[in-house]
């Protein structure tokens, strides 16, 4: 249960009731309830506004920033602080050190102002395309397979030489059965859509791509990376997921 309560304190805004700071061992095992985390955020942010709008007659843009706003809400806005670091760092033409101490900058550069506007806007436009079509159900499972896709850069990932931040207890050191049983009660995002299997793998590869850059760049990856890649993933899982619906 503290696995499962350390999981909500990392993903979500949701109170946890942590009596005690998390271990090693809590935080490894926090990582199987990642993608859980995710259908509980899908289900405050989106199925939530499903059933409100067969209620009430709600417009399909305001239903589409409401649900943009209430995942924001929900998770914290901690993986677009995430992006927005990450931003900073990776686009910025510097030497490593540098980049690892942009990442840690609590200020907001350009680069990362940038990368949040397009976030936003592309995340809001491409759930109200799906909204056209009342896809809710393929916008709550881009939510979960953005925290799956977590879990395998997590596993094979690697934390970059720096002393500090709760990345470097969980990155490159959980198991293959984590993966798996992760994956497993997954899927049922994918019995919406046979198209969300593939936008799943194209989005692995992505991923691994912006692991690759982050090697090259920074010498590995870290808790900022992290919350980056969950809303890259979200983000590029919902745009995919439009294309063949337009």
């Amino acid at each position: 249960m503290k696995s499962f309560k350390t999981a909500l304190s990392i993903l979500t805004t949701i109170p946890a009731s942590l009596s005690s700071a998390p271990n090693e061992k809590t935080l490894k095992k926090s990582v199987y309830f990642f993608p859980l985390c995710g259908y509980i955020i899908a289900l405050f942010s989106v199925i939530s506004i499903m059933l409100i709008s067969q209620i009430f007659e709600i417009d399909i843009m305001v239903q589409a920033i409401a649900i943009v706003t209430l995942l924001f809400l929900f998770s914290g806005g901690i993986h677009l602080d995430g992006l927005a670091d990450s931003c900073d760092a990776m686009f910025c033409q510097t030497d490593r050190d540098n980049r690892i101490r942009i990442l840690h900058d609590s200020r907001l550069g350009s680069f990362g102002t940038i990368g949040l506007v397009i976030i936003l806007l592309a995340k809001t436009i491409a759930i109200y395309v799906l909204l056209k079509n009342s896809n809710y159900l393929l916008i709550a499972s881009a939510v979960v397979m953005a925290r799956l896709q977590v879990i395998f850069i997590v596993y094979y990932g690697k934390y970059f030489p720096y002393d500090k931040g709760m990345g470097k207890e969980i990155i490159g050191k959980i198991p293959i059965i984590t993966v798996f049983v992760t994956v497993l009660y997954s899927l049922p995002c994918f019995i919406f859509s046979i198209h969300a299997i593939i936008v799943t793998v194209i989005i692995a590869l992505i991923v691994f791509f912006i692991y690759k850059k982050c090697c090259l760049k920074l010498g590995g990856i870290s808790g900022d990376i992290l919350g980056a890649v969950i809303e890259l993933s979200e983000t590029l899982a919902l745009i995919l997921l439009t294309v063949h619906i337009i």
